[in-house]
């Protein structure tokens, strides 16, 4: 690995500059672009689809639509398309510094748009298939990140593994995955520097396991150790930074932030550390993995043969002014200002003032009061008073005989210990179960309370958040729960809640007075046609400023879910969000009233950061 280090700095010794330029803008340029791009698509998708908003009972039907699946080609596409510039640009560098050669970063642009034509014009049919298999290997580091910064890749990753009875399967096949994409990142200068057929590309590539097939085996085998030790040492180093860079930024927030701000301050520099470090991981991982193969490529007898025999080239004209230093010095500087500028503008739209709300906040105990009593019970009831919270929000499903009661799970088994669907047993069954005793043996003998229950103890002390919930065996659900409150003449002091947007029509059409909130674990497409919810409950990861400002606009509010944490009560406070469902209400109003009593140290916050 030493040779290594030794070889890529004869190799770039006169453009790593011009290298480390290019990839900061490119880093910035593509990240931009595919999520932009990417949130356009989806929100036209569902437009065309005729969809408000993407939610999880939709979410399997969006991804299987022709038009989705269309766009997601286009975008896979883009994807590949802007990678192999990336990596033509990045060989152009290469090729430059191998001829002892100044290179700028114009020049590496011009390397990458004409390498990219030549290269697609050889390969039309085939040139998508040669840069996706190489994917897995070049963002190898950045993979992680890439899909949990892009909420629509994760929560599709999440569908992907669900298929899966556990994570053995998907391991292996990831792991064959990466050694395949690792041949097909080893043939990429083959393919991108030789204008010759495939055929001979796979002659070339043979030619260097040449010999008995232990040989090739051990050749293999050896260079795909060194590959995997290259890196480790990458991802050995990104977290050295990773660490550094957080505890640079918990150092900084506690010398200059205001004390009453810090954990908040933390988690929003934090964020876009984190977004850095990703795209460096990208840049760090594509760069250091071509220049690995690269090096392979330039000392085999083929890289030397070519070099012997290819015809130099006149550069065009575009090309000799595009690598002129003037042209270098205003494009780099344009180029660099601009991104700075528009990073700028990012962070402060995106950064919300670190104090305490002016305005009122309610706040609503989780489950009735989950951390201090069993959850959906009469007792969780008593602390979500007791806190002097705003809201109780409580769970409501249907028995086998069609009473409404508290319950969260489908299954009784977390709960009560009994594995069993709430839609097989009667009401007289469940009364024999205890909802206590599995929580604390304090609170043994506790029973799952009726929706009639849980309004009389609420009546005149704490309002309701009543979230419906489906579970395909519960049509008339909502019709019995706006009875209820109908007769208990509750409706005044409750909210009626659901993931199911069609039990907020349903309960719209029946007693248009109850105030409905729609409740989401995604932000995916309009809100303005969505007159079935007063109200969005929003998962609180999803949130963000420019988010509630937009629904805020339309009249209606934010409620945010589930909140247990400083720093991130904190963050939905400065959103200025209208309700934070937690499970901690005695914390969250000394947040809200800018009254938290303690002052993080800086182990404290470090956790913060690096959660």
């Amino acid at each position: 690995m030493r040779q290594f280090l030794e070889n890529v700095w004869k190799l770039l010794g006169k453009n790593w500059v011009s290298l480390l330029i290019f990839e900061i803008l490119y880093r910035i340029f593509f990240n931009e672009l595919v999520t932009r791009t990417a949130r356009a698509a989806v929100n036209f998708s569902l437009r065309k689809q005729g969809y408000s908003y993407m939610t999880e009972e939709n979410f399997m039907e969006f991804i299987g639509h022709p038009l989705t699946i269309v766009l997601m080609v286009l975008g896979i596409l883009m994807v590949l398309l802007l990678l192999l510039f990336e990596i033509c640009a990045l060989f152009g560098c290469m090729e430059a510094s191998w001829k002892k050669e100044k290179i700028s970063v114009p020049g590496m642009i011009c390397a990458g748009v004409v390498g990219s034509i030549r290269f697609i014009r050889r390969k039309p049919a085939g040139w998508a298939l040669a840069v996706g298999g190489a994917v897995p290997c070049l963002l190898f580091q950045a993979m992680y990140g890439f899909i949990t910064g892009m909420k629509l890749l994760q929560i599709t990753a999440a569908k992907v593994f669900q298929a899966f009875p556990n994570f053995v399967i998907p391991g292996i096949l990831a792991v064959l995955l990466l050694l395949l994409s690792v041949l097909f990142t080893y043939s990429l200068p083959f393919r991108v520097l030789m204008e010759e057929p495939e055929r001979k590309v796979f002659q070339r590539v043979g030619e260097v396991f040449g010999g008995s097939w232990k040989k090739a085996v051990r050749r293999l085998g050896r260079e795909l150790g060194r590959y995997f030790i290259l890196q480790l040492i990458f991802l050995g180093i990104l977290l050295l930074l990773y660490l550094v860079s957080h505890m640079l930024i918990v150092l900084y927030v506690l010398i200059v932030g205001s004390p009453q701000a810090l954990v908040s301050s933390v988690l929003v520099y934090s964020d876009g550390a984190k977004s850095v470090l990703g795209g460096m991981a990208a840049g760090l991982g594509t760069s250091g993995t071509l220049l690995y193969f690269y090096l392979l490529f330039a000392g085999s007898e083929r890289g030397g043969y070519r070099r012997e025999r290819r015809r130099k080239k006149t550069p065009s004209r575009l090309r000799r002014i595009l690598a002129g230093k003037a042209a270098a010095i205003v494009l780099t500087a344009v180029l660099a200002v601009g991104e700075c500028v528009y990073l700028i503008y990012v962070v402060q739209r995106e950064h919300p003032s670190a104090t305490a709300s002016s305005d009122y906040i309610s706040v609503s105990a989780h489950r009735g009061g989950a951390r201090k009593a069993p959850e959906n019970t009469l007792s969780a009831l008593e602390y979500a008073i007791s806190s002097k919270s705003d809201f109780a929000e409580i769970d409501v499903q249907e028995t086998k005989d069609g009473e409404v009661v508290l319950l969260h799970d489908n299954n009784l088994k977390r709960t009560t210990g009994l594995n069993a669907n709430i839609w097989t047993l009667t009401y007289a069954e469940l009364q024999q179960l205890d909802a206590g005793v599995r929580f604390n043996q304090s609170f043994r003998g506790e029973k799952i309370p009726t929706l009639e229950e849980a309004i009389e103890a609420a009546r005149g002390k704490i309002q309701l958040n009543i979230e419906v919930k489906y579970n395909g065996h519960n049509p008339n659900l909502v019709r019995k729960v706006v009875r209820i409150i109908e007769e208990q003449e509750f409706a005044e002091n409750c909210v009626l809640t659901s993931m199911n947007y069609k039990f907020l029509e349903q309960a719209k059409a029946l007693n248009p007075k109850i105030r409905t909130g729609y409740t989401m674990n995604m932000t995916y497409g309009d809100l303005e046609n969505m007159d079935g919810a007063d109200f969005f409950s929003v998962k609180y990861t999803y949130i963000t400023e420019r988010f509630v400002e937009k629904v805020h606009a339309l009249g209606k509010e934010v409620y945010a879910w589930t909140l247990n944490y400083q720093g991130d009560i904190q963050r939905m406070v400065n959103c200025k969000v209208d309700n934070i469902i937690t499970d901690d209400p005695e914390l969250v109003r000394q947040v809200i009233l800018g009254g938290t009593d303690r002052s993080p140290g800086f182990l404290e916050l470090l956790k913060y950061a690096l959660k």
